[in-house]
């Protein structure tokens, strides 16, 4: 985006904040990036997440574009409320690589 505003004058709206913190001064710029339109469908099928809370655990459903289950999974997350911040990301990666 910076390069195509300066090469070819296509501006955008930004903010610039300069701060005095222990005699230095910080430059910050903050923009916004635009957002590419999605389009979701179910042409390929679809996959549904339920979180619940009272019994703490992620429901997760996968269909064909027909509407015909393939596969799901209750996940507890339970233990999650007592793992330190690494371990619950090392649960989180290990859960994220699974396959249904």
């Amino acid at each position: 985006m910076l390069v195509n505003a300066w090469q070819y004058e296509e501006y955008f709206p930004y903010t610039v904040e300069i701060k005095i913190i222990d005699n230095q001064i910080y430059g910050y710029v903050s923009f916004e990036l635009p957002t590419p339109n999605i389009t979701i469908t179910k042409s390929n099928g679809a996959i549904g997440i339920d979180t619940n809370v009272s019994r703490l655990h992620l429901a997760i459903a996968e269909v064909l574009n027909d509407g015909n289950l393939i596969s799901y999974l209750k996940i507890n997350l339970h233990d999650f409320l007592f793992y330190d911040k690494n371990r619950k990301e090392y649960e989180e990666w290990i859960l994220g690589h699974k396959s249904l």
